[in-house]
């Protein structure tokens, strides 16, 4: 009987120590859930009227944002300005610039964004997707190209799909830093855009970080050879926003003479 005992106390222990990471992971995901739904709601109270002051002030602790506080400003009145229907984020990261556009955009907005980070075996209803997409207010709808190359032509195709025939009206390229990989995303992403559209590029100054020469080198090219509007708040390396409005090169009505 000792014996027997002795054996059942071992296989529950062995079956005890398979279940416990399994119900840990299971009650962490569930926190996990908790919190986005919650943070989902606090979302919906920042309006589609709000101020820049208070998207910001949301954004930075709630959701995270790497930008210089006027830099950002600063093209957040050109976007709102300009009220895309049609936004395109190449970098993703943690989601702060993206909820800045869904603010700045028109109530029916499309907003797009790639990154190459994975979400996991949950994909679309991830905690992370669930909130991104939340920042949808009015009838603008999210869509999310998550573990995907910028620079791959299969992501450049699905991103046509989903435009399904319309033009972007502000592509913000925030995503390779590398000279050739912003270059590229503008050479494969430009022609989407809309005349009068506006492309914008981060870490463009001539002082740069280490890791953004590239993006420094590129804009040192770019804005010798187009019109262009920067904005930089000198301070830290790095950072540094510039813009390109895409010409509009229709040709012009003539009326006739009287």
């Amino acid at each position: 009987m000792l014996v027997h005992d002795v054996v059942s106390y071992l296989k529950n222990t062995a079956i005890a120590c398979r279940l416990r990471p399994i119900v840990h992971r299971m009650r962490r995901s569930r926190q996990q859930y908790v919190a986005a739904f919650r943070q989902r709601r606090r979302i919906r109270a920042i309006g589609e009227d709000a101020t820049f002051e208070e998207t910001y002030a949301f954004a930075e602790p709630e959701i995270g944002i790497s930008q210089k506080r006027e830099e950002i400003r600063w093209l957040f009145d050109l976007v709102r300005a300009v009220q895309p229907r049609i936004v395109l984020e190449i970098g993703l990261d943690s989601g702060g610039t993206l909820f800045l556009w869904s603010r700045a955009a028109a109530p029916d907005a499309h907003l797009l964004a790639i990154d190459s980070r994975s979400l996991g075996r949950f994909g679309a209803w991830s905690p992370f997707s669930l909130v991104r997409r939340g920042f949808a207010v009015g009838s603008q709808r999210v869509s999310l190209l998550m573990g995907r190359d910028s620079h791959s032509e299969t992501t450049r195709e699905r991103v046509a799909n989903l435009l399904k025939g319309r033009r972007i009206e502000f592509l913000f390229i925030d995503g390779d830093h590398s000279h050739d990989g912003v270059l590229q995303d503008f050479h494969m992403y430009s022609p989407l855009v809309a005349p009068g559209g506006l492309i914008a590029f981060h870490d463009i100054s001539q002082d740069p970080a280490e890791w953004t020469k590239g993006v420094a080198s590129f804009w040192r090219e770019f804005s010798t050879q187009h019109e262009t509007q920067e904005r930089i708040v000198e301070g830290d390396s790095g950072f540094g926003i510039g813009v390109y409005r895409v010409p509009d090169r229709s040709p012009k009505r003539v009326r006739p003479s009287p």
